[in-house]
């Protein structure tokens, strides 16, 4: 039960922040979804820090920096480079492929 807790707490306060970083970069228009993509997919990509048990990879990765000795951080720390920057393709892919069909629906009308 503390289990599904916490991630629920983890989903909440990145959902929180996501809200935030809405109100907080309206003059952005729509890179600020960018920026709030990143912010839920780099809170919320799990790892797996030992047998059982699945964190947010970001926390196992600060954790792991910070307070263990002789654990690399190297593995969540990639996992969330490769996630960040998917998001960030997917994304700017996205728009590409709107302004396309846009422009190609100008062109025909």
């Amino acid at each position: 039960m503390t289990y599904v807790l916490a991630w629920l707490v983890a989903a909440t306060a990145a959902l929180l922040f996501a809200g935030l970083l809405h109100t907080a970069l309206r003059r952005l228009r729509h890179w600020r979804f960018l920026v709030i993509g990143l912010v839920l997919a780099l809170s919320l990509t799990p790892y797996r820090f030992d047998g059982e048990h699945w964190a947010p990879a970001f926390v196992v990765g600060l954790f792991r920096l910070l307070f263990e000795d002789g654990v690399t951080p190297r593995p969540p720390l990639v996992i969330l480079l490769l996630v960040a920057l998917g998001y960030a393709l997917l994304y700017l892919l996205g728009w590409g492929a709107l302004a396309i069909w846009r422009r190609g629906r100008q062109f025909f009308a």
